[in-house]
């Protein structure tokens, strides 16, 4: 079997070659119909046909992956921030000999606890973010160091170690929260998947992120899933019927997706 994958949120769906008539990039240039379906988008007329448009992220995660990335990029930024006044608190505490109340342990802080618990399939978003490790980590050892060389009578040494920490050290930090946006936001290219059911005409129109890759699945490769209703929960009844296996080859998984299955 021919498949091809596709990103939709954090996972990877696949629709057998078969059953793809066309993708075109995703313009949003449907009819809107008045619908309670979050997922229905409208009709286009495509190839001649009234074609159905769904967003499978809303359809499958309940949020479109506009909104999962713009809440994604909001929450960088404000985790940026924090950092941000996490430093001017430090310098404040040791100008003022106050006391400095924020999280001195790197996984105590905001960003530390999402940081810890994130998990993503997009690899170069992953890529990204290891390499907030380092300056993090450094960034929250500043606060004993600095308060103790202040406690000891060198105040200027600290104030002049935090200034090179704030040009060096959180600059790097700031580049990789801006690079890691950049990636959330680059990693969405809608595209819009007309499926048919007998090769010659479209049948629904499904937006998903991307495109991922095409490949050959050898039969003994698609696991079926059995009793999935248990697993899964109260999803979209309609999502439920379309999974129809699990796609293990090239270290990659992606859910088999049946789009006849939908309606």
């Amino acid at each position: 079997m021919e498949v091809v994958n596709f990103r939709v949120g954090n996972r990877i769906v696949a629709f057998n070659i078969l059953n793809i008539l066309l993708t075109e990039k995703f313009d949003n240039d449907q009819t809107s119909v008045p619908s309670e379906d979050a997922s229905f988008l409208g009709i286009k007329d495509f190839m001649g046909v009234p074609t159905p448009i769904y967003d499978l992220g809303i359809a499958m995660n309940k949020k479109s992956t506009q909104n999962l990335n713009q809440e994604l990029n909001d929450l960088l930024h404000a985790r940026e921030n924090d950092h941000i006044e996490w430093l001017n608190s430090l310098e404040a505490a040791i100008k003022n000999d106050s006391p400095f109340t924020k999280a001195t342990d790197p996984h105590q802080c905001e960003f530390g606890k999402w940081y810890d618990s994130f998990k993503t399939t997009n690899q170069d978003l992953q890529e990204v973010l290891k390499k907030f490790d380092e300056p993090h980590k450094r960034i929250h050892a500043l606060a004993n160091d600095l308060l103790s060389l202040n406690k000891d009578g060198d105040k200027d040494q600290a104030l002049k170690i935090l200034h090179t920490e704030r040009t060096t050290t959180l600059a790097t930090l700031r580049r990789l929260f801006e690079t890691a946006r950049e990636q959330v936001n680059g990693s969405y290219k809608p595209v819009t998947v007309f499926t048919t059911i007998d090769g010659r005409k479209p049948s629904l129109g499904f937006v998903i992120d991307n495109v991922e890759d095409s490949l050959h699945v050898e039969d003994d490769e698609i696991r079926v899933l059995n009793d999935l209703e248990v697993h899964v929960g109260a999803i979209d009844p309609r999502v439920k019927k379309m999974i129809t296996g699990l796609i293990t080859t090239s270290g990659k998984n992606s859910l088999l997706l049946e789009p006849e299955a939908f309606l």
